[in-house]
């Protein structure tokens, strides 16, 4: 398993993560949300915005219920296309 920041041209960390966070990450780093939202977008590791979704998406569990979604999908039996 690779850590999130490793990924960040293939993984969107707004999607990842919880509700409100943008604006709950702005407030603490006392920065604007359009900030957050544009380091959140280049995804840079070293950056304090980045550093603290990542930290909020290992809380809650996103990248775990993405990676398990993936793997069911993966597994699901394909159906068929009705002709």
């Amino acid at each position: 398993m690779q850590p999130i920041e490793s990924k960040k041209s293939s993984v969107n960390l707004r999607e990842l993560l919880p509700h409100g966070s943008i604006t709950y990450i702005a407030h603490r780093l006392d920065i604007s949300r359009a900030a957050v939202t544009k380091a959140l977008q280049k995804g840079k590791p070293n950056h304090p915005a980045v550093a603290e979704a990542v930290r909020l998406i290992r809380q809650a569990g996103s990248q775990e219920v993405q990676q398990e979604l993936g793997e069911l999908a993966a597994r699901a039996p394909q159906t068929p296309a009705a002709a």
